[in-house]
């Protein structure tokens, strides 16, 4: 299965269904009072996290999603259906970040949690809701409000208690086998590995803990080089990082440091976790070559490392060959128990774009003395307003001056007589308007 760990879509919530003209036509009193329903609420667009996903692939076939609108108002004060809401289901470890604003909204970091990314529009009032003292049986409704539109970019982090990082071919897959139920593909040669690997170590308890094969870190992936820089956001969430490398290397402690300065660059904090550096490959060296390379390591440690007491140990062995394997384990288990959580990288802040409806902007285009205005509310006005009613006239010409419409054709030199065109529907532009 293809691994895909970040995409962006877009989603929109529901319109608010349309209010409703009508009266109550009972008998003995067939023109009766106000009567018409108010319209149902749109649905609103949730993130779910579902341990039922493991990768983002899904988005990759469908990149829009919109929720249903509401339905009309109905009579005898009947308030429409709401729409459904939208519910889209993502991996555990998802991070959501608003393209527009670049703020990250959410941090889906469990299963089962969620986050409402946009709200349904309102439904537009009937005349039954809208009738005052002053004004007890309107002619006219609102439109439903329109719904939510948002880009947004979702990352997946790998939810992984420790990090397997090093150079391409330093056997990580292999040891991940070794030390957990995992079976990852693996080669002999660089770049073997095109995605992380997930496994689960168990504890003598009986529980597990979750081990993160990273491929793919050269020189210069924290910039974008190799495959490092598309997977060095899954160490994020790890507290404990099983740095291996080739003991058989020519370059041994330059292997290292490179590993160590990437992970610096890309995030300081990641150089600052407890880090246990496994010298693999020992079963292709002899006792005093093992040592002598144990050796070179710790004569350099203060430059090899950012924070030279991260370094919780060093040890050798050999993943194939399943030699020094069950003495990491116990190092990995009881550093992992003693290590602490620092403050989350992730900073998720208030997402008031999720409840902000913001005003429909609108156009007008002259063309001689025809105008043409266009616009979601400006047309959902036109909607709901009678033309054969002046009251229902009114009222529109009151919500377009409170727009901006009517400023806006005076600046383009509307005059009586001209005509104005919304949608489908056209009239002349006379004293009522004025």
């Amino acid at each position: 299965m293809q691994f895909v760990d970040q995409v962006r879509i877009k989603v929109r919530s529901g319109d608010g269904g349309n209010g409703m003209v009508a009266w109550r036509r009972e008998k003995y009193e067939p023109l009766g009072g106000p009567a018409g329903g108010t319209g149902g609420h749109g649905g609103k667009v949730v993130l779910l996290a579902s341990s039922d996903l493991s990768t983002l692939l899904d988005f990759h076939y469908k990149l829009e999603f919109v929720a249903p609108n509401g339905e009309k108002g109905g009579p005898k004060n009947r308030t429409g259906r709401g729409g459904e809401d939208l519910v889209i289901k993502v991996p555990p470890g998802t991070v959501v970040k608003d393209l527009v604003s670049g703020k990250i909204i959410a941090d889906l970091n469990k299963d089962g949690s969620s986050a409402m990314v946009a709200e349904g529009g309102r439904g537009g009032r009937g005349n039954a809701a809208m009738a005052s003292h002053g004004r007890n049986a309107p002619h006219y409704c609102e439109p439903g409000e329109s719904g939510i539109e948002r880009d947004l970019q979702l990352t997946l982090k790998l939810l992984a208690d420790i990090g397997i990082i090093g150079l391409p071919n330093a056997g990580k897959s292999t040891l991940l086998s070794v030390l957990t139920a995992a079976r990852p593909k693996i080669a002999d040669y660089p770049f073997s590995t095109l995605s992380p690997n997930l496994g689960v170590m168990r504890r003598p308890e009986g529980d597990g803990i979750v081990l993160a094969d990273i491929p793919g870190l050269i020189a210069g992936a924290s910039t974008g080089l190799g495959l490092g820089h598309e997977f060095l956001r899954h160490i994020e969430r790890t507290r404990v990082l099983l740095h291996m490398a080739d003991i058989t290397s020519e370059t041994l402690v330059d292997d290292i440091k490179t590993i160590n300065e990437e992970l610096d660059l890309y995030e300081p904090r990641l150089s600052r976790m407890p880090q246990i550096l496994f010298l693999n490959k020992a079963d292709l060296v002899d006792e005093a070559e093992a040592a002598d390379a144990e050796a070179k390591v710790r004569a350099v440690q203060a430059s090899l490392f950012k924070r030279p007491d991260s370094l919780v140990c060093v040890m050798f062995g050999s993943a194939a060959a399943n030699v020094g394997v069950p003495e990491l384990r116990n190092v990995l288990l009881e550093t992992l128990a003693k290590a602490k959580t620092e403050e989350p990288i992730i900073v998720v802040e208030e997402d008031e774009d999720a409840v902000r409806h913001p005003d429909e902007p609108f156009q007008v285009a002259r063309r001689k003395n025809t105008f043409f205005i266009s616009g979601t509310r400006v047309e959902k006005m036109m909607d709901v307003t009678n033309m054969r009613s002046s009251e229902s006239l009114q009222r529109f010409f009151q919500v377009l001056r409170a727009m901006g419409v009517i400023a806006a054709l005076e600046a383009e030199g509307i005059a009586e007589g001209c005509e104005i065109v919304i949608g489908k529907t056209s009239f002349v532009y006379g004293e009522e308007v004025l």
